[in-house]
């Protein structure tokens, strides 16, 4: 059961409580440093939340934080990290394959055309630390698994 739907408008967040009742709260309501900790408290939240399923790799966590982190600049607070334009796994088989760092390689992804972006997913380099990647994620994934018999 949901006890309550959170609405965002403007300058004011409204709870829809399951009962039918209603309660706003507008920003206007408290003091310029509650509204400063509110919202390092939200990007905290939304920031840390962006790279929750990045499973100890700091790189893809990364990729992931700077997405979110490049959304929020733009004004979309929508956007998850992780997404199509950060190219995820991609830019981390191109920093690999390139020895480039992290932020050069997903710029210039982000700068790519899906053309571009498909001729690079084909390279063999590029392929080949994909897999990489993959099997380390396999891995690790392995070593906290159950034992396995037959």
């Amino acid at each position: 059961m949901i006890i309550a739907k959170k609405v965002v408008e403007n300058t004011v967040l409204t709870f829809q409580w399951a009962d039918g009742t209603e309660t706003m709260i507008d920003l206007s309501m408290f003091p310029k440093e509650i509204i400063e900790r509110a919202a390092l408290h939200g990007l905290s939240q939304k920031l840390g939340d962006s790279y929750s399923g990045a499973e100890g790799d700091v790189q893809r966590a990364f990729v992931m934080f700077k997405e979110t982190l490049d959304a929020l600049h733009s004004g979309d607070w929508n956007r998850k990290g992780g997404g199509i334009s950060s190219g995820g796994i991609w830019v981390e088989a191109l920093v690999r394959a390139t020895g480039s760092d992290m932020e050069t390689v997903l710029a210039k992804w982000n700068e790519m055309d899906e053309a571009e972006k498909a001729a690079i997913k084909k390279h063999d380099a590029v392929r080949l630390a994909k897999a990489q990647i993959e099997l380390e994620r396999a891995k690790a994934k392995a070593k906290d698994a159950p034992a396995l018999t037959l």
